[in-house]
């Protein structure tokens, strides 16, 4: 049944995305905001589908923590939930990304205008330097420059060591960094298609202020990340709950 459920969404989302990139593609002429706009919208119908088709809700925590102004958040990625929900949920996002989804039509139209930071992960020191600067210059402008530190999806009840750009990030632009953590991956799974309901949990945390140095940074970065993360407060119930059998 979730994966029916999984099937349905996707097919709705892709068949919807389309007719939306299309009819909206006019506001992509009015510049960044408008484009940011177009993009938010987008996220907010793809969560309310994913509700309604799947049964997926979810509850933030912490919301005081959420940055009104320019900084850094740093997430946990175990699915493509955390990035429509923290898309949505911050006042002006700017995601680091692919630079091959640039490429795609109508989507990497709106995600390049809308002033995402696109990344050339074969482009060696000077691709990363280019971020650096790209990213503190958003931030700079009050932007919220969304991160995954892990640099790919990891799996429910696993951790993985955080990749030093988010530290590089984190230098060049001086500037806060509010780590976020999430479940999604019990209910939206991966790979595969398939959609448990169920209610996923994301937690902002108070901001790390700026100007620690860098081991110091991301020591308490994937702390506060790894601490926080309901999945892995489970499993930890969990192996103490057999432990008691």
């Amino acid at each position: 049944m979730g994966r029916m459920r999984g099937i349905a969404f996707l097919a709705f989302i892709f068949s919807s995305s389309i007719i939306y990139g299309v009819v909206t593609s006019p506001a992509l002429l009015f510049g960044e905001n408008a484009a940011r706009a177009v993009a938010k919208l987008w996220t907010r119908m793809a969560l309310d589908a994913l509700k309604y088709i799947t049964g997926i809700t979810y509850r933030v925590e912490g919301e005081a923590n959420i940055p009104d102004g320019g900084a850094i958040v740093a997430a946990n990625h175990q699915s493509m939930w955390e990035t429509l929900a923290l898309y949505h949920l911050m006042p002006r996002p700017a995601f680091v990304f692919k630079q091959e989804l640039v490429r795609l039509p109508i989507y990497g139209w709106v995600v390049a205008r809308a002033g995402n930071i696109a990344v050339d992960r074969k482009g060696g020191a000077k691709a990363l330097r280019a971020m650096r600067a790209a990213a503190a210059k958003r931030i700079d402008e009050g932007c919220q420059v969304i991160v995954f530190p892990e640099g790919t999806r990891v799996p429910t009840g696993q951790t993985a060591k955080l990749h030093s750009g988010i530290a590089g990030i984190y230098a060049a632009a001086d500037a806060p960094c509010v780590p976020a953590a999430h479940n999604s991956g019990l209910f939206w799974r991966h790979p595969g298609p398939e959609k448990i309901p169920g209610e996923i949990t994301l937690r902002f945390l108070p901001a790390i202020k700026p100007g620690l140095d860098r081991k110091t940074f991301l020591n308490q970065l994937k702390q506060a990340i790894d601490s926080a993360r309901p999945d892995l407060a489970d499993a930890s119930s969990t192996e103490i709950n057999s432990s008691d059998d």
